[in-house]
Protein backbone atom coordinates (compact mmCIF):
# COMPACT_ATOMS: atom_id res chain seq x y z
CA UNK A 1 0.00 0.00 0.00
CA UNK A 2 1.41 3.35 -0.97
CA UNK A 3 1.97 5.91 1.77
CA UNK A 4 -0.11 8.62 0.21
CA UNK A 5 -2.98 10.68 1.54
CA UNK A 6 -6.20 11.25 -0.32
CA UNK A 7 -6.34 15.00 -0.68
CA UNK A 8 -9.72 15.63 -2.21
CA UNK A 9 -12.94 15.25 -0.29
CA UNK A 10 -14.69 14.95 -3.66
CA UNK A 11 -13.10 11.55 -4.36
CA UNK A 12 -15.12 8.45 -3.46
CA UNK A 13 -14.35 7.01 -0.05
CA UNK A 14 -12.55 3.72 -0.75
CA UNK A 15 -11.96 1.08 1.92
CA UNK A 16 -9.09 -1.38 1.56
CA UNK A 17 -7.36 -4.04 3.66
CA UNK A 18 -5.66 -1.40 5.80
CA UNK A 19 -9.02 0.25 6.48
CA UNK A 20 -10.71 -2.98 7.54
CA UNK A 21 -7.74 -4.03 9.68
CA UNK A 22 -7.97 -0.69 11.47
CA UNK A 23 -11.73 -0.97 12.01
CA UNK A 24 -11.62 -4.56 13.30
CA UNK A 25 -8.70 -3.95 15.67
CA UNK A 26 -10.57 -1.02 17.20
CA UNK A 27 -13.65 -3.23 17.63
CA UNK A 28 -11.59 -5.88 19.43
CA UNK A 29 -10.07 -3.25 21.74
CA UNK A 30 -13.43 -1.68 22.60
CA UNK A 31 -14.87 -5.16 23.28
CA UNK A 32 -12.18 -5.53 25.95
CA UNK A 33 -12.38 -1.91 27.10
CA UNK A 34 -15.91 -2.37 28.44
CA UNK A 35 -15.06 -5.71 30.09
CA UNK A 36 -14.20 -4.26 33.54
CA UNK A 37 -17.75 -3.02 34.04
CA UNK A 38 -19.09 -6.44 33.03
CA UNK A 39 -16.80 -8.76 34.98
CA UNK A 40 -16.08 -6.82 38.19
CA UNK A 41 -19.23 -8.25 39.88
CA UNK A 42 -17.94 -11.77 39.17
CA UNK A 43 -14.44 -10.91 40.40
CA UNK A 44 -16.01 -9.37 43.51
CA UNK A 45 -17.90 -12.57 44.30
CA UNK A 46 -15.15 -15.08 43.44
CA UNK A 47 -12.25 -13.24 45.11
CA UNK A 48 -14.29 -11.76 47.98
CA UNK A 49 -13.18 -8.23 47.13
CA UNK A 50 -14.30 -4.98 48.72
CA UNK A 51 -15.62 -1.99 46.75
CA UNK A 52 -12.28 -0.17 46.94
CA UNK A 53 -10.53 -3.02 45.13
CA UNK A 54 -13.44 -3.15 42.67
CA UNK A 55 -12.91 0.53 41.82
CA UNK A 56 -9.19 -0.08 41.18
CA UNK A 57 -10.12 -2.14 38.13
CA UNK A 58 -11.80 0.86 36.44
CA UNK A 59 -9.04 3.18 37.68
CA UNK A 60 -6.35 0.91 36.21
CA UNK A 61 -8.02 1.19 32.80
CA UNK A 62 -7.93 4.99 33.04
CA UNK A 63 -4.31 4.89 34.26
CA UNK A 64 -3.32 2.79 31.25
CA UNK A 65 -4.94 5.34 28.94
CA UNK A 66 -3.13 8.19 30.71
CA UNK A 67 0.23 6.40 30.40
CA UNK A 68 -0.46 5.86 26.72
CA UNK A 69 -1.08 9.58 26.30
CA UNK A 70 2.19 10.40 28.06
CA UNK A 71 4.56 8.08 26.21
CA UNK A 72 2.72 5.95 23.64
CA UNK A 73 3.42 8.24 20.68
CA UNK A 74 7.10 8.61 21.63
CA UNK A 75 7.59 4.86 21.64
CA UNK A 76 5.79 4.62 18.30
CA UNK A 77 8.07 7.31 16.84
CA UNK A 78 11.16 5.42 17.96
CA UNK A 79 10.23 1.96 16.70
CA UNK A 80 7.75 2.90 13.97
CA UNK A 81 4.01 2.52 13.60
CA UNK A 82 4.21 -0.91 12.01
CA UNK A 83 6.10 -2.62 14.83
CA UNK A 84 4.22 -0.69 17.51
CA UNK A 85 0.86 -1.78 16.08
CA UNK A 86 1.59 -5.50 16.43
CA UNK A 87 3.31 -4.96 19.77
CA UNK A 88 0.05 -3.39 20.97
CA UNK A 89 -1.97 -6.32 19.61
CA UNK A 90 0.28 -8.65 21.62
CA UNK A 91 -0.12 -6.50 24.73
CA UNK A 92 -3.90 -6.42 24.41
CA UNK A 93 -3.98 -10.21 23.99
CA UNK A 94 -1.81 -10.56 27.11
CA UNK A 95 -4.29 -8.40 29.04
CA UNK A 96 -7.18 -10.57 27.88
CA UNK A 97 -5.35 -13.76 28.88
CA UNK A 98 -4.59 -12.35 32.34
CA UNK A 99 -8.25 -11.50 32.87
CA UNK A 100 -9.38 -14.90 31.66
CA UNK A 101 -7.01 -16.70 34.07
CA UNK A 102 -7.20 -14.22 36.98
CA UNK A 103 -7.75 -15.64 40.47
CA UNK A 104 -6.08 -12.77 42.31
CA UNK A 105 -6.91 -9.04 42.07
CA UNK A 106 -3.31 -8.16 41.24
CA UNK A 107 -3.55 -10.31 38.10
CA UNK A 108 -6.92 -8.91 37.00
CA UNK A 109 -5.85 -5.30 37.65
CA UNK A 110 -2.61 -5.89 35.70
CA UNK A 111 -4.62 -7.34 32.81
CA UNK A 112 -6.89 -4.29 32.64
CA UNK A 113 -3.85 -1.98 32.85
CA UNK A 114 -2.38 -3.79 29.82
CA UNK A 115 -5.65 -3.39 27.91
CA UNK A 116 -5.77 0.31 28.80
CA UNK A 117 -2.19 1.12 27.78
CA UNK A 118 -1.73 -1.09 24.71
CA UNK A 119 -5.33 -0.70 23.57
CA UNK A 120 -5.30 3.07 23.75
CA UNK A 121 -1.91 3.21 22.02
CA UNK A 122 -3.26 0.95 19.26
CA UNK A 123 -6.33 3.17 18.94
CA UNK A 124 -4.12 6.25 18.58
CA UNK A 125 -1.89 4.60 15.98
CA UNK A 126 -4.81 3.30 13.94
CA UNK A 127 -6.76 6.57 13.96
CA UNK A 128 -3.73 8.77 13.25
CA UNK A 129 -2.77 6.40 10.39
CA UNK A 130 -6.32 6.63 9.02
CA UNK A 131 -6.07 10.42 9.30
CA UNK A 132 -2.79 10.55 7.39
CA UNK A 133 -3.98 8.15 4.70
CA UNK A 134 -7.41 9.66 4.02
CA UNK A 135 -6.41 13.31 4.44
CA UNK A 136 -9.45 15.54 3.90
CA UNK A 137 -11.68 12.47 4.23
CA UNK A 138 -10.37 11.63 7.71
CA UNK A 139 -13.69 12.61 9.33
CA UNK A 140 -15.48 9.84 7.42
CA UNK A 141 -12.80 7.27 8.25
CA UNK A 142 -12.57 8.08 11.95
CA UNK A 143 -16.36 8.26 12.41
CA UNK A 144 -16.79 4.90 10.67
CA UNK A 145 -13.98 3.42 12.78
CA UNK A 146 -15.63 4.61 15.99
CA UNK A 147 -19.00 3.28 14.84
CA UNK A 148 -17.58 -0.23 14.39
CA UNK A 149 -15.67 0.17 17.66
CA UNK A 150 -18.97 0.97 19.38
CA UNK A 151 -20.36 -2.25 17.90
CA UNK A 152 -17.57 -4.07 19.72
CA UNK A 153 -18.56 -2.34 22.96
CA UNK A 154 -22.18 -3.44 22.57
CA UNK A 155 -21.19 -7.01 21.64
CA UNK A 156 -19.16 -7.60 24.81
CA UNK A 157 -22.05 -7.71 27.33
CA UNK A 158 -24.16 -9.74 24.89
CA UNK A 159 -21.45 -12.39 24.47
CA UNK A 160 -20.96 -12.45 28.23
CA UNK A 161 -24.65 -13.23 28.69
CA UNK A 162 -24.44 -16.05 26.15
CA UNK A 163 -21.45 -17.68 27.83
CA UNK A 164 -23.06 -17.37 31.28
CA UNK A 165 -25.77 -19.73 30.06
CA UNK A 166 -23.15 -22.41 29.29
CA UNK A 167 -20.67 -24.40 31.37
CA UNK A 168 -17.83 -22.18 30.08
CA UNK A 169 -18.81 -19.23 32.31
CA UNK A 170 -17.89 -15.54 32.15
CA UNK A 171 -14.16 -16.11 31.51
CA UNK A 172 -14.89 -17.50 28.06
CA UNK A 173 -15.97 -14.05 26.86
CA UNK A 174 -12.27 -13.23 26.35
CA UNK A 175 -11.86 -16.04 23.83
CA UNK A 176 -13.75 -13.98 21.20
CA UNK A 177 -11.31 -11.02 20.92
CA UNK A 178 -8.29 -13.32 21.34
CA UNK A 179 -9.38 -15.49 18.41
CA UNK A 180 -10.30 -12.40 16.41
CA UNK A 181 -6.87 -10.78 16.89
CA UNK A 182 -5.09 -14.07 16.07
CA UNK A 183 -7.02 -14.30 12.78
CA UNK A 184 -6.25 -10.67 11.94
CA UNK A 185 -2.56 -11.30 12.58
CA UNK A 186 -2.64 -14.32 10.25
CA UNK A 187 -4.46 -12.69 7.33
CA UNK A 188 -3.43 -9.01 7.65
CA UNK A 189 0.18 -9.19 8.87
CA UNK A 190 1.45 -7.96 5.49
CA UNK A 191 -0.64 -4.77 5.52
CA UNK A 192 1.60 -1.71 5.67
CA UNK A 193 0.55 1.34 7.64
CA UNK A 194 1.05 4.78 6.06
CA UNK A 195 4.08 6.64 7.36
CA UNK A 196 3.35 9.51 9.72
CA UNK A 197 2.97 12.86 7.97
CA UNK A 198 5.57 14.28 10.35
CA UNK A 199 8.06 11.57 9.40
CA UNK A 200 7.51 12.26 5.71
CA UNK A 201 8.19 15.98 6.15
CA UNK A 202 11.01 15.81 8.66
CA UNK A 203 13.80 13.42 9.51
CA UNK A 204 13.90 14.76 13.07
CA UNK A 205 10.97 13.02 14.72
CA UNK A 206 11.99 14.05 18.22
CA UNK A 207 11.13 17.69 17.62
CA UNK A 208 8.27 18.78 19.81
CA UNK A 209 5.06 19.27 17.89
CA UNK A 210 3.59 22.75 17.76
CA UNK A 211 0.05 22.93 19.06
CA UNK A 212 -2.10 25.90 18.22
CA UNK A 213 -4.30 27.72 20.67
CA UNK A 214 -7.35 26.18 19.01
CA UNK A 215 -5.90 22.70 19.52
CA UNK A 216 -5.61 23.22 23.26
CA UNK A 217 -9.17 24.52 23.47
CA UNK A 218 -10.44 21.48 21.59
CA UNK A 219 -8.51 19.23 23.96
CA UNK A 220 -10.35 21.03 26.75
CA UNK A 221 -13.60 20.25 24.95
CA UNK A 222 -12.53 16.60 24.80
CA UNK A 223 -11.90 16.44 28.55
CA UNK A 224 -15.38 17.82 29.23
CA UNK A 225 -17.29 15.66 26.71
CA UNK A 226 -15.57 12.44 27.81
CA UNK A 227 -16.23 13.28 31.47
CA UNK A 228 -19.83 14.09 30.48
CA UNK A 229 -20.16 10.70 28.74
CA UNK A 230 -18.64 8.62 31.55
CA UNK A 231 -20.51 10.56 34.21
CA UNK A 232 -23.78 9.84 32.41
CA UNK A 233 -23.47 6.08 31.92
CA UNK A 234 -21.31 5.12 34.92
CA UNK A 235 -24.09 6.07 37.33
CA UNK A 236 -26.97 5.74 34.88
CA UNK A 237 -28.06 2.31 36.09
CA UNK A 238 -27.95 3.43 39.71
CA UNK A 239 -29.99 6.53 38.83
CA UNK A 240 -32.68 4.41 37.17
CA UNK A 241 -32.84 2.19 40.27
CA UNK A 242 -32.62 4.68 43.14
CA UNK A 243 -34.27 7.77 41.64
CA UNK A 244 -36.58 6.56 38.88
CA UNK A 245 -37.57 3.35 40.68
CA UNK A 246 -36.79 0.53 38.23
CA UNK A 247 -35.75 -2.93 39.37
CA UNK A 248 -32.07 -3.84 39.10
CA UNK A 249 -32.45 -6.23 36.15
CA UNK A 250 -34.73 -3.82 34.30
CA UNK A 251 -32.33 -0.92 34.86
CA UNK A 252 -29.40 -2.94 33.48
CA UNK A 253 -31.44 -3.83 30.40
CA UNK A 254 -32.50 -0.22 29.88
CA UNK A 255 -28.89 0.96 30.08
CA UNK A 256 -28.16 -1.14 27.02
CA UNK A 257 -30.40 1.33 25.16
CA UNK A 258 -27.80 4.00 25.83
CA UNK A 259 -25.04 1.98 24.13
CA UNK A 260 -27.26 1.03 21.20
CA UNK A 261 -28.16 4.72 20.85
CA UNK A 262 -24.46 5.60 20.81
CA UNK A 263 -23.83 3.07 18.06
CA UNK A 264 -26.82 4.25 16.03
CA UNK A 265 -25.82 7.88 16.55
CA UNK A 266 -22.33 7.19 15.26
CA UNK A 267 -23.74 5.38 12.24
CA UNK A 268 -25.86 8.41 11.37
CA UNK A 269 -22.88 10.67 12.10
CA UNK A 270 -20.67 8.72 9.69
CA UNK A 271 -23.22 9.39 6.93
CA UNK A 272 -23.54 13.09 7.74
CA UNK A 273 -19.76 13.60 7.69
CA UNK A 274 -19.95 13.29 3.89
CA UNK A 275 -21.96 16.52 3.75
CA UNK A 276 -21.01 18.52 6.85
CA UNK A 277 -17.79 19.36 8.66
CA UNK A 278 -16.87 17.81 12.00
CA UNK A 279 -17.07 21.25 13.62
CA UNK A 280 -20.67 21.74 12.44
CA UNK A 281 -21.74 18.26 13.51
CA UNK A 282 -20.13 18.68 16.95
CA UNK A 283 -22.43 21.62 17.70
CA UNK A 284 -25.49 19.55 16.72
CA UNK A 285 -24.31 16.52 18.70
CA UNK A 286 -23.79 18.66 21.81
CA UNK A 287 -27.29 20.07 21.49
CA UNK A 288 -28.84 16.59 21.19
CA UNK A 289 -26.75 15.23 24.08
CA UNK A 290 -27.64 18.12 26.38
CA UNK A 291 -31.35 17.91 25.59
CA UNK A 292 -31.41 14.17 26.17
CA UNK A 293 -29.50 14.41 29.45
CA UNK A 294 -31.86 17.05 30.83
CA UNK A 295 -34.81 14.80 29.99
CA UNK A 296 -33.10 11.79 31.59
CA UNK A 297 -32.12 13.76 34.69
CA UNK A 298 -35.31 15.75 35.31
CA UNK A 299 -37.99 13.86 33.37
CA UNK A 300 -41.34 13.80 35.20
CA UNK A 301 -42.20 10.19 34.24
CA UNK A 302 -40.19 6.95 33.91
CA UNK A 303 -40.90 6.80 30.17
CA UNK A 304 -39.41 10.27 29.66
CA UNK A 305 -36.37 9.29 31.74
CA UNK A 306 -35.76 6.34 29.41
CA UNK A 307 -36.43 8.44 26.31
CA UNK A 308 -33.97 11.04 27.55
CA UNK A 309 -31.33 8.35 28.10
CA UNK A 310 -31.74 7.17 24.50
CA UNK A 311 -31.62 10.71 23.06
CA UNK A 312 -28.55 11.50 25.16
CA UNK A 313 -26.85 8.40 23.76
CA UNK A 314 -27.56 9.55 20.18
CA UNK A 315 -25.68 12.80 20.80
CA UNK A 316 -22.98 11.55 23.18
CA UNK A 317 -21.94 8.79 20.77
CA UNK A 318 -20.57 11.38 18.35
CA UNK A 319 -18.88 13.74 20.81
CA UNK A 320 -15.55 11.95 21.16
CA UNK A 321 -15.00 10.90 17.51
CA UNK A 322 -15.90 14.37 16.21
CA UNK A 323 -13.71 16.17 18.75
CA UNK A 324 -10.90 13.69 18.08
CA UNK A 325 -11.16 14.36 14.35
CA UNK A 326 -10.95 18.12 14.90
CA UNK A 327 -7.87 17.73 17.11
CA UNK A 328 -6.23 15.67 14.35
CA UNK A 329 -7.18 18.33 11.80
CA UNK A 330 -5.60 21.01 13.96
CA UNK A 331 -2.44 18.92 14.44
CA UNK A 332 -2.27 17.37 10.97
CA UNK A 333 1.52 17.88 10.82
CA UNK A 334 1.93 15.34 13.67
CA UNK A 335 -1.15 13.19 14.07
CA UNK A 336 0.63 10.76 16.41
CA UNK A 337 1.25 13.53 18.96
CA UNK A 338 -2.29 14.88 18.50
CA UNK A 339 -3.75 11.42 19.12
CA UNK A 340 -1.55 10.93 22.20
CA UNK A 341 -2.68 14.22 23.72
CA UNK A 342 -6.26 13.23 23.01
CA UNK A 343 -5.88 9.95 24.86
CA UNK A 344 -4.26 11.78 27.77
CA UNK A 345 -7.23 14.14 27.91
CA UNK A 346 -9.70 11.26 27.71
CA UNK A 347 -7.82 9.22 30.32
CA UNK A 348 -7.85 12.07 32.81
CA UNK A 349 -11.58 12.53 32.28
CA UNK A 350 -12.28 8.80 32.75
CA UNK A 351 -10.12 8.70 35.87
CA UNK A 352 -11.60 11.77 37.55
CA UNK A 353 -15.27 12.00 36.51
CA UNK A 354 -16.67 8.75 38.03
CA UNK A 355 -14.75 9.28 41.28
CA UNK A 356 -15.88 12.90 41.57
CA UNK A 357 -19.50 12.06 40.90
CA UNK A 358 -19.42 9.08 43.24
CA UNK A 359 -18.08 11.21 46.08
CA UNK A 360 -20.67 13.91 45.39
CA UNK A 361 -23.41 11.27 45.41
CA UNK A 362 -22.28 10.07 48.85
CA UNK A 363 -22.52 13.62 50.20
CA UNK A 364 -25.47 15.20 48.37
CA UNK A 365 -27.39 12.29 46.88
CA UNK A 366 -27.43 10.93 43.33
CA UNK A 367 -29.98 13.35 41.84
CA UNK A 368 -28.13 16.42 43.12
CA UNK A 369 -24.72 15.05 42.13
CA UNK A 370 -25.94 14.69 38.55
CA UNK A 371 -25.96 18.48 38.38
CA UNK A 372 -22.17 18.16 38.08
CA UNK A 373 -22.70 16.30 34.81
CA UNK A 374 -24.73 19.24 33.54
CA UNK A 375 -21.93 21.58 34.62
CA UNK A 376 -19.51 19.49 32.54
CA UNK A 377 -21.83 19.93 29.56
CA UNK A 378 -21.95 23.71 30.02
CA UNK A 379 -18.15 23.87 30.31
CA UNK A 380 -17.85 21.85 27.10
CA UNK A 381 -20.07 24.39 25.31
CA UNK A 382 -18.01 27.32 26.64
CA UNK A 383 -14.76 25.63 25.60
CA UNK A 384 -16.21 25.01 22.14
CA UNK A 385 -17.03 28.71 21.71
CA UNK A 386 -13.43 29.69 22.51
CA UNK A 387 -12.10 26.91 20.27
CA UNK A 388 -14.19 28.05 17.30
CA UNK A 389 -13.07 31.66 17.81
CA UNK A 390 -9.42 30.59 17.92
CA UNK A 391 -9.88 28.53 14.76
CA UNK A 392 -11.53 31.47 12.98
CA UNK A 393 -8.64 33.77 13.86
CA UNK A 394 -6.10 31.20 12.69
CA UNK A 395 -7.88 30.74 9.36
CA UNK A 396 -8.47 34.43 8.75
CA UNK A 397 -6.68 35.93 5.74
CA UNK A 398 -4.21 38.84 6.18
CA UNK A 399 -6.78 41.24 4.68
CA UNK A 400 -9.42 40.09 7.20
CA UNK A 401 -6.95 40.55 10.03
CA UNK A 402 -6.11 44.07 8.81
CA UNK A 403 -9.80 44.98 8.63
CA UNK A 404 -10.37 43.57 12.13
CA UNK A 405 -7.40 45.56 13.44
CA UNK A 406 -8.66 48.74 11.72
CA UNK A 407 -12.14 48.35 13.21
CA UNK A 408 -10.61 47.73 16.61
CA UNK A 409 -8.54 50.91 16.36
CA UNK A 410 -11.60 52.91 15.31
CA UNK A 411 -13.55 51.77 18.37
CA UNK A 412 -12.00 54.49 20.57
CA UNK A 413 -13.60 56.98 22.94
CA UNK A 414 -14.87 60.19 21.32
CA UNK A 415 -12.38 62.38 23.23
CA UNK A 416 -9.54 60.41 21.59
CA UNK A 417 -11.02 60.60 18.10
CA UNK A 418 -11.85 64.35 18.02
CA UNK A 419 -8.28 65.64 18.59
CA UNK A 420 -7.09 63.52 15.70
CA UNK A 421 -9.47 65.22 13.23
CA UNK A 422 -7.97 67.80 10.85
CA UNK A 423 -10.60 70.57 11.06
CA UNK A 424 -8.64 72.89 8.74
CA UNK A 425 -9.50 70.61 5.85
CA UNK A 426 -13.22 71.25 6.41
CA UNK A 427 -14.33 74.44 4.59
Amino acid sequence: MENIAISSAQQPFVRNRFTWLSYLLLAAYCYLQVSPGSIVPFLHAEMHLNYTIDSLHVSSLAMGIILSGLCGDRIAQRIGRQLMLWLCVTGIALGGILLMLAHHPLVSISGILCIGFFGCTLSNIVQSALSDYYGSQRTIAITEANTIACLGSVTGPIVLGLFLSTWLGWRAMFLVPLVMMALLACFFHDVRLPVSARVEHSQTTRTRAHFSRASWFYLGVMVMVVAFEWGTFTWGSGYLIKIVGFETRTASTLMSLFFFAEMFGRFIGSILTRRFSADQLLVVALGIAGTGFLLFWLGPTPILHVLGLFVAGLGIGNLFPLTFTIVLNEGADNTDAAAARSSLAAGLAIFIAPLLLGRAADIFGLRTSYSLVMILFVLACIMLVFARQATHKKQATPLELEIEQFLHEQARPLDEVIPSLDLTSVS
